[in-house]
């Protein structure tokens, strides 16, 4: 049950959209909470207010949007979103988790133990060198005396050797070469045939060609529920193959939402889109199918 636990957690820790998030119990405690002390102690604060009120409930802080969500019997799920992320996203990034939890005992929660954060070490000063000052040298005592006159000395013209005169170089004087000795001239090579009835090479497809259009509005089937349960056969499938952003791709098919909008909704490429989608219609998680 605890691995149970762990596993549906997982969507929002491994989530790039969410910052932090916790488990509120009915008696206003914290578990699981990866939650700074400013941000856990308002969601706290926040949550004594409403007194097991809750069913949804949005908070704008200093470090992001907070989502509280009720799970079952006054438990509570808290994420951090950042501050630009829109409102619509962030009820749809908990959903996943909240279906996760409520079909689990959440009793265990308080048995797990908490996951603990490594400190960061402290680096330790550097050492300050003193440059060390030499020892004061004694002066000797100095005696001044009178200069003795020192002997007068006669001294000699030299003279210099005689450097000799450069030798110029030889002149080089010009060969002839007999017409027989004369390599032959290089002649360039006849060009070649161009080959007019050999095909150009085709220019290369884009991502999106031959496939889904941008305007394709996909629909829902019959294992769209299974896929968004990552424990299921589908949904493991679709959690390896493109990991969680799949998952957030399925979210926003209401069946008036186009390629292009879900990609922009997401902030990720129209190709990345296509591919969750063939992959859906492969493995009836969408009804509509396209053909290659």
């Amino acid at each position: 049950m605890a691995e149970e636990v762990q596993r549906a957690l997982d969507n929002l820790r491994f989530d790039r959209m969410v910052k932090a998030f916790c488990i509120i119990s009915p008696d206003n405690k914290v578990y699981q909470s990866t939650l700074d002390s400013d941000t856990e102690a308002m969601v706290k604060q926040t949550v004594s207010l409403y007194k097991g009120q809750i069913s949804q409930l949005t908070v704008n802080t200093e470090a992001g949007l907070v989502v509280i969500s009720k799970i079952a019997d006054n438990w509570l799920l808290a994420v951090l979103f950042p501050p630009n992320l829109s409102l619509g996203i962030a009820v749809v990034k908990t959903k996943a988790t909240l279906l996760a939890l409520r079909e689990l005992d959440l009793n265990i929660i308080e048995t797990i133990p908490e996951q603990p954060v490594e400190p960061k070490p402290t680096p330790l000063p550097k050492p300050v060198t003193t440059p060390l000052v030499p020892p004061p040298q004694p002066t000797p005592d100095v005696k001044t005396e009178a200069p003795e006159p020192s002997p007068s000395i006669t001294t000699t013209p030299t003279q210099s050797p005689q450097t000799p005169e450069p030798i110029p170089p030889p002149i080089p004087q010009p060969v002839t070469l007999e017409p027989e000795t004369m390599p032959p001239p290089i002649e360039p090579p006849p060009p070649e045939p161009s080959d007019t009835s050999a095909p150009s090479p085709p220019p290369p497809q884009s991502p999106t060609d031959s496939r889904i259009d941008l305007t394709f509005i996909p629909q829902g089937g019959e294992d769209l529920l299974a896929a968004l349960d990552t424990g299921s056969p589908v949904g493991s499938a679709l959690y390896d193959k493109f990991g969680p952003y799949a998952r957030d791709v399925l979210f926003l098919i209401d069946g008036k939402r186009d390629v292009k909008t879900i990609a922009f909704l997401l902030g990720l490429p129209e190709y990345a889109i296509v591919d969750v989608l063939e992959f859906a219609i492969n493995n009836r998680i969408l009804t509509s199918s396209i053909a290659a």
